[in-house]
């Protein structure tokens, strides 16, 4: 695309964070882009749009410590539209909402730049409406009034926090947390009843949102309980109580990464916001050099999981083989991970557990190798030996500890309603972990306040033996009816 010979600065609204509520112009803007002025807590997807030559420039604030002034950041659009550049500016919600980006559009409208605002989401409302609180609701409040949490200093016209309290309907504090304790006190004094609801949701739309719910006299308590921090809203009104019942369950997941994309629109499809928080990682290890003929002396070749069956058809010659031999799944996911992949599967069982496919297995076949993980169940080997069936066994990938930031905030600061187990090893390494940051009282309590499902009985004897109580198994051992499971039982 050529350059025009005029620079036009766009003021870019890129909504509350999730790059999905982001509008469809916005998008074009930012891929068709140049130069890209953005703020903080962007998400990284959104700055990906730009092109990979484009000039990007970090503006961001922080309060109290700002990378470039308001003034530096005008001047700088103007240079850059003066130098016939495409600018966005990408400011997070809206541009005018607290955005400064009426300023913005002045000190380019007085240098003769043209510009053009581009409306986002505004976190305002959406951020509300993320945590299952609409701003108005009929019968409730037909009104909503947005203020800032903290002012400039020295502005000669202060909100009157007294006045706020007596307009009544829903009241949206941006930027909620700073003067917290100040705000809700002045909402106090102006006569609004302690007993109002309220709450503060932290970096709404994120896969890092919390949400602290009470009412204006605890509201400060709850959040230095919780130990909430910027960027944060605060929400004060009877609305807030219908979260209870419109907010989507938040669910952790604490399955491998490698899973990540299908837990995450499994959960979706099925009404949950997904925590990805892996508490494991698969580590390839290296396969025997006889592992062909081996293959070629059993009877049937069992999988029992999807992870192994993608390792191994990473081989190609190893492929071509196992496409030639009889296969057998634990269930229905791994064996997915081999038709996909062309091959077919002689063997599934009914009941989608070792005890299962060992059952299934053995009236069949007299040798079978099993493909697995080194942490695989003792159970499937000592059903098929005691039923005559010789077993060899070759392990493709071993399991270890994930060291993943997901995870570690998942235990300092996450608040699911639902933690969802998928092995005895995500299980032991959560606690374990917990352990490692000095956190597992507190997890133990949440994990006692929240739903718990095993998405099989080993799982659950596993959790049992850590001391935590499980609510839900699934009837079958799937990642999916484990959700369906949970949702059933609300």
């Amino acid at each position: 695309m050529e350059r025009s010979e005029r620079g036009k600065v766009h003021l870019v609204g890129a909504g509350p964070g999730d790059p999905e509520l982001v509008t469809l112009k916005a998008k074009r803007l930012i891929e068709e882009a140049e130069v890209v002025l953005f703020d903080r807590l962007l998400s990284p997807e959104i700055l990906g749009w730009a092109p990979e030559d484009a000039e990007k420039i970090d503006v961001g604030k922080l309060p109290g410590r700002h990378k470039l002034s308001q003034e530096e950041i005008n001047a700088l659009l103007v240079e850059k539209g003066l130098e016939g550049k495409r600018v966005v500016r990408l400011k997070g919600g809206d541009p005018y909402v607290f955005g400064r980006g009426g300023e913005e559009g002045l000190a380019l409208a007085g240098a003769g730049v043209p510009f053009e605002v581009v409306p986002g989401v505004t976190s305002a409302i959406s951020v509300p409406a993320g945590a299952g609180i609409p701003v108005t609701h009929r019968g409730i409040t037909t009104a909503f009034t947005v203020v800032t949490g903290h002012e400039e200093p020295g502005k000669d016209e202060n909100l009157d926090w007294k006045a706020l309290a007596k307009v009544g309907g829903t009241l949206v504090v941006l930027m909620g947390v700073a003067r917290l304790q100040e705000n809700a006190s002045a909402l106090l004094e102006g006569g609004r009843s302690p007993g109002t609801p309220a709450a503060l949701i932290e970096r709404g739309w994120s896969p890092e949102e919390r949400l602290v719910v009470g009412t204006l006299g605890d509201i400060v308590e709850r959040a230095k309980e919780a130990d909430v921090k910027s960027p944060a809203i605060l929400v004060v009104g009877d609305v807030v109580s219908l979260s209870e019942k419109l907010r989507p369950a938040t669910i952790a997941i604490l399955r491998p990464d490698n899973r990540g994309d299908e837990s995450e629109r499994i959960a979706r499809d099925l009404g949950f916001r997904p925590i990805l928080a892996p508490s494991i990682a698969f580590w390839k290890l290296p396969l025997p050099n006889d592992l062909l003929e081996r293959i070629r002396m059993a009877d049937c070749v069992v999988f029992t999981s999807a992870t192994g069956a993608e390792i191994a058809l990473r081989d190609a010659e190893l492929a071509d083989l196992l496409g030639r031999s009889v296969l057998a799944t634990i269930g229905p996911r791994t064996k997915d991970a081999l038709v996909e992949r062309g091959l077919s599967v002689a063997v599934v069982p009914d009941s989608f557990s070792s005890k299962g496919l060992a059952e299934a297995l053995a009236p069949r076949f007299k040798h079978v190798l099993l493909l697995r993980s080194a942490k695989g169940s003792a159970e499937l080997v000592a059903i098929l030996e005691e039923a005559g069936v010789e077993v060899d066994e070759v392990h493709l990938y071993d399991i270890a500890p994930s060291h993943d930031p997901r995870l570690d905030w998942l235990i300092l600061r996450g608040r699911p309603d639902v933690f969802a187990f998928t092995s005895g090893s995500t299980a032991k390494n959560l606690i374990e972990r917990a352990k490692e940051l000095s956190a597992e009282a507190d997890l133990r309590e949440r994990l006692a306040r929240a739903k718990v499902a095993a998405i099989g009985p080993p799982t659950r004897a596993e959790l049992e033996r850590l001391g935590v109580r499980v609510d839900i198994v699934p009837e079958t051992y799937t990642f999916e009816s484990m959700l369906e499971e949970i949702r059933r039982k609300g």
